[in-house]
């Protein structure tokens, strides 16, 4: 499985939806691709939960 595919937990500051319609409530940890890893983080709205791979 190459690292792009290979889920990766990150720890989310603010709610979310990862799903329509379904909340994914701040202080939760989730396991997201790093491509949507990598967009939570940017866009402020999560942060690593371990380091991301390639790091």
């Amino acid at each position: 499985m190459s690292d792009a595919k290979k889920p990766v937990p990150v720890r989310l500051v603010y709610d979310v939806w990862l799903q329509e319609g379904e909340r994914t409530a701040a202080g939760t940890t989730v396991s997201v691709s790093l491509d949507e890893a990598k967009a939570l983080i940017a866009a402020g709205k999560a942060e690593r939960a371990d380091p991301l791979p390639g790091e």
